[in-house]
This record gives C-alpha cells, sequence and structure tokens, in this order.
C-alpha cells in the first residue's frame, strides 16, 4: 500500500463509502469561494452557528476552565460580518467519519486569506467523527464579510499506515468525538 497525500479520485472514493468521510459530499468544486472536491484535497463551506465572544467581560479564555458564559450563539442565513480584530468560533457544513488510516489537515482559502482572515483547526486525527469548529480570526482593520454555504477552508487528507491509537482510543480521550458543530474547549 502506499502512503501518502489522496488525491481527487481517493477522495471521492472514500466519500463513498459507508459512513462516508465527509458527507454532504461535492464531486466537483462549484461557486466563490469555491468549495467541493478539488485535485488534492475538499473545500469546506461555512456552516450558519456562530459562537461569539461577549465584548466588555472582563475574563480570561482558559481551556482548562473555560468562561461557557462569556460566549453567545449567532445563527446566520447568508453572511456573518467578522469585526476588525475580532475572533469567532464557526462550525464547517460537512460531518466527517474519518477512515482509521486517513488524517486531514486543514488551511484557510486564499480569498479569505487576502481579506485577513485566519482560519485555524486542530488535524482531523483517525477514526475522530463530527463536525469541523473552524477559529476564526480577523486580523484586518476593516470588518471581513464571511458567506454561510460557501468555501471557508480547504482540508487535505494523507494515508497512512494505522497508527497504534486513534482518536477516541489515546489516553486523554476523544472530548471532542461526535460533536454536532460549533464547539467550546471542554
Amino acid at each position: 500500500m502506499s502512503y501518502s497525500i489522496l488525491s481527487d479520485q481517493e477522495i471521492a472514493a472514500l466519500c463513498r463509502t459507508s459512513p462516508p468521510m465527509l458527507d454532504p459530499f461535492v464531486a466537483r468544486q462549484e461557486g466563490k469561494p469555491s468549495w467541493g472536491l478539488g485535485s488534492f484535497g475538499y473545500d469546506l463551506r461555512l456552516g450558519g452557528r456562530f459562537l461569539v465572544p461577549l465584548g466588555g467581560v472582563n475574563a480570561v479564555l482558559d481551556p482548562v476552565d473555560f468562561p461557557r458564559s462569556h460566549f453567545r450563539e449567532v445563527e446566520a442565513e447568508q453572511i456573518f460580518e467578522l469585526a476588525p480584530n475580532a475572533q469567532v468560533l464557526a462550525e464547517s457544513m460537512e460531518t466527517f467519519h474519518m477512515p482509521e488510516d486517513v488524517m486531514g489537515v486543514c488551511w484557510g482559502k486564499s480569498s479569505y486569506a487576502r481579506c485577513g482572515l485566519l482560519c485555524n483547526v486542530t488535524p482531523l486525527e483517525p477514526m475522530w467523527r463530527g463536525r469541523l469548529t473552524l477559529e476564526l480570526a480577523n486580523l484586518s482593520p476593516l470588518p471581513i464579510r464571511l458567506h454561510v454555504g460557501q468555501g471557508i477552508a480547504q482540508v487535505v487528507f494523507f494515508r497512512g499506515a494505522r497508527p497504534g491509537r486513534t482518536y477516541g482510543e489515546k489516553e486523554a480521550g476523544g472530548g471532542y468525538q461526535d460533536q454536532p458543530g460549533v464547539t467550546l474547549p471542554y
């Protein structure tokens, strides 16, 4: 077996299995910013739920003891405007079922990066399931308009030997297994 980055044909084959590696799956690139299958990756679409930090709150964000009450959920149907120098948690439209020998790495799309948007997503580990939480930060001095249902980031998939421990088998546990959408730290 060859271990490498997955091509469009290999990604499509994994999305036709049960359960599919990602769902919904679009077999070609569409729209602007684009979404769907690329030659060596998949362009994700932005979902409509956002977790927004409350302004003016004197709190410290600590992943060990996270102040959940300092965020509010916002739903957007078409657009979400991210204020200058602000951060928001968002979700992908796609749900993932990562195979035991595949890992995904996610990067922001160039159209948004050129506007000053930083998109951070932790790796999609083997056997992880759920919707991705996207960390979006506006590094620009101007607001950035985010388009729900359009491309926001690209995942590149790599195949290797099955690891000794998959996501849910690690000593620290799989705290974000089956997350239904945008999720605060546990």
